[in-house]
This record gives C-alpha cells, sequence and structure tokens, in this order.
C-alpha cells in the first residue's frame, strides 16, 4: 500500500537552529524519515536539508518565474533549487497570491520552469470564504485549475493541493463530503485535460494530529499539506504517522 505523501510548509519560519535540530529529529525517527515526507523549508535553509544523508525529500516555498541565470537580483531559479536536491515546489499558494498579488500570468511561468527542470510543482487552488458562500465555487476552482491547459510545457507529473483559503490558518476544516466534492472535481478535470499525466491530490487547510486521519479517509486524497502544525516537531510526527 502506497504511504500518504505528508508535506510541511514552514512558511516564513525558523531559525538555523531549530532547522537543524528539527532536522536531526527527523532523520532519526524512522516515521519521518521517509520519502513520503517532504518538508518546504524556506529557501535560506535548504542546504540544512540537502547536506543530510536521509530519507525524507525537499520542497522550495517558491521557485522563480526566470529560468536558468541572469540579471534577476533575489531570485532563486529552479535550476539552483536542484543544487539542494529539492524535488518539489510550492507554487500558487493563497498567500502568495493574495499578499504577493500573483497572478495566471506569472503562475504559469513558474510551473513551466520547474516543470521543465525536472521539479515536481505542487500547485495550489482555492477559494475564499465569499466565493464558498456564493455557491459558486466549483467554477473558481475549474477556472485556476484551467491555467494547467495553458502552460507551454508538457506535464507528466504534477501534485495538486486544494487549501481553502478560509481553512487556511483559521481552524476550519471543510468536511469529508465537502472535500471528497472537490478532489471528485479536480479528477475530473484532469482526466479531460490532461489524461496522459500522473496527478496527486492532497488537501491542505488547518491539518493536526487530530483531524488527519478523518482527512486521509477521503476518497482518492493522496496525502497532505500541513501548515502550522508542521513547526511542532510532537505534532508534525503523529500527522506523518497515519500516513
Amino acid at each position: 500500500m502506497t504511504k500518504k505523501l505528508i508535506v510541511a510548509n514552514w512558511k516564513m519560519n525558523g531559525t538555523s537552529e531549530k532547522v537543524e535540530n528539527d532536522l536531526n529529529v527527523y532523520g532519526a525517527n524512522q516515521i519521518t524519515n521517509s520519502p513520503n515526507v517532504v518538508l518546504a523549508l524556506p529557501n535560506l535553509y535548504l542546504h540544512h536539508a540537502s547536506n543530510l544523508n536521509a530519507n525524507f525529500k525537499i520542497a522550495s516555498q517558491d521557485v522563480s518565474q526566470f529560468l536558468g541565470y541572469g540579471a534577476y537580483t533575489g531570485e532563486i531559479s529552479s535550476r539552483m533549487l536542484l543544487d539542494f536536491k529539492v524535488k518539489y515546489a510550492i507554487i500558487g499558494h493563497s498567500e502568495r497570491r493574495q499578499n504577493l498579488d500573483e497572478s495566471d500570468i506569472l503562475l504559469a511561468k513558474k510551473l513551466e520552469n520547474t516543470l521543465n527542470s525536472g521539479i515536481i510543482p505542487i500547485f495550489c487552488i482555492g477559494e475564499e470564504q465569499s466565493v464558498r458562500d456564493s455557491g459558486k465555487y466549483m467554477e473558481f476552482l475549474l477556472a485556476q485549475l484551467g491555467l494547467l491547459t495553458r502552460l507551454n510545457a508538457g506535464i507528466e507529473e504534477l501534485i495538486i493541493a486544494y487549501e481553502p483559503v478560509w481553512a487556511v490558518g483559521t481552524g476550519k476544516v471543510p468536511t469529508g463530503e465537502q472535500i471528497a466534492e472537490i478532489v471528485e472535481l479536480i479528477n475530473s478535470f484532469v482526466q479531460k485535460t490532461l489524461p496522459r499525466a500522473k496527478i496527486l491530490v492532497l488537501y491542505g487547510g488547518s491539518v493536526t494530529a487530530k483531524n488527519i486521519a478523518e482527512i486521509l479517509q477521503v476518497a482518492d486524497i493522496a496525502g497532505v499539506l500541513v501548515g502550522g502544525a508542521s513547526l511542532r516537531v510532537d505534532e508534525f510526527t503523529a500527522i506523518c504517522a497515519h500516513a
């Protein structure tokens, strides 16, 4: 039986000391030192993880819209991320869409660069509370997914993370039925538009050790994207134990 994918998104948190301590703990624990566990650290700390001889995988929380190398001050390209053994990159997280005004045009370039470099994108979609309340959330999510059909890059492998904005960092979690509805929507979209691609679907938004078992019981859920709970070693280890 394939283990569920557990992705930790540390966001803009951590110190060199905390990263080193936590990684040493995860590397010594059979539960967390596993290929199905992915740690998305701030880019500044990726070298701590890449220098370890560990089984868990590494993700970047973002990737540049610019490919390769060049005069792009402050940017980090997908090719640079490969130097740090990065296997995944989070793209389109609601916090970047909102706080940094990331557009579909920008996200398309990031997706294309990531796919062309061999890094697997974790493409995030999700609706705000107002969209959910309007009843038009399915159309909204389909519009976000539609970006995948406009890329100038072939999609062989991709992860889609459903993260309802109203659940991110709020403590609110959709019911199993609500999550299942969106998973079915995503799978239907993929079957129609990307039939040859290998796609995994994750859920993210206030995932904890208390609700992880229920979330992973949802049909066709391949894993979870964990935010705040991933900063606590005991909590994140407990989440990984359910995979």
